[in-house]
């Protein structure tokens, strides 16, 4: 398997269900939307016309057809391309076509360039924070249901508690009302290690980085939670992982975030 592309198993698994006989995309529409995506990314496809080369020539099939174009593009343009024909009108109601979708946020989550707003994203360097982010990422492009988004904020929480942990150290963090924090309270422990290494500074700083924490746990307990929540919850989760880092990278220099504006 080529590491810039998805591999060739899932792409014919995929086009096997996008270009069935009776419920999937007509040999024309397969040609339309790939003849788009040719232009869009500028690539060369072998599959341009919906005769497909006086029909069994150059393939035998529909299928084959949507699958050897895909296979033209890179990993990113084909996850795209698969996302978003799982998208169209014509699937919404297949459940079949939506397990692709699934799975293809599931297995090739890099390749992901969907609109999450943290697309940029800098690495921590804090391998598991930053594969959390990617997870959250990952399951709030497939959630559709308020227990899909509410287990978003279940994940965010999950990581807030893993970037505490990284940092937080109770002989020097002393928790705000001297409760002794346990490992799992990403609450007293980030706002006492915050407490500590902003004391010179605003207090502005301290209170974004304790909304974040207060919005993942609000997310995990609302029954009712909405995409917009979860999407809330990603942001949050990712900047405060990136300000924490931030602190810690510059804490052993004597660094002080007096002049941090919010």
């Amino acid at each position: 398997m080529h590491k810039d592309k998805i591999d060739a198993a899932f792409i014919r698994y995929a086009t096997d269900i996008l270009g069935e006989t009776n419920t999937g995309l007509s040999g024309g529409q397969i040609v339309t939307h790939c003849n788009g995506y040719a232009v869009d990314f500028n690539v060369d496809i072998p599959i341009t016309s919906s005769d497909f080369g006086q029909f069994g020539n150059i393939v035998p099939n529909k299928r084959t057809a949507l699958y050897k174009n895909l296979m033209a593009f890179n990993g990113r343009q084909q996850f795209t391309i698969i996302k978003e024909l799982c998208e169209l009108p014509l699937f919404q109601e297949n459940a079949q076509a939506q397990e692709v979708k699934k799975r293809l946020f599931e297995r090739f989550p890099q390749f992901s360039s969907g609109p999450i707003y943290i697309e940029e994203h800098i690495p921590t360097g804090w391998e598991r924070v930053d594969r959390s982010i990617e997870e959250m990422k990952m399951r709030l492009e497939v959630a559709d249901t308020e227990e899909k988004f509410q287990a978003v904020g279940m994940l965010g929480r999950e990581t807030l508690i893993t970037i505490a942990q990284q940092v937080f150290d109770s002989s020097r963090h002393k928790t705000l009302d001297g409760v002794e924090a346990s490992p799992t309270d990403a609450k007293r422990m980030l706002e006492a290690y915050l407490q500590y290494e902003l004391k010179d500074s605003s207090n502005k700083a301290k209170k974004w980085a304790k909304s974040a924490v207060d919005l993942g746990n609000q997310l995990t307990h609302d029954r009712n939670a909405t995409k917009r929540d979860a999407q809330i919850c990603l942001i949050a989760v990712s900047s405060i992982a990136s300000f924490i880092r931030a602190i810690d990278e510059t804490s052993s220099d004597n660094s002080t975030f007096d002049d941090l504006e919010f």
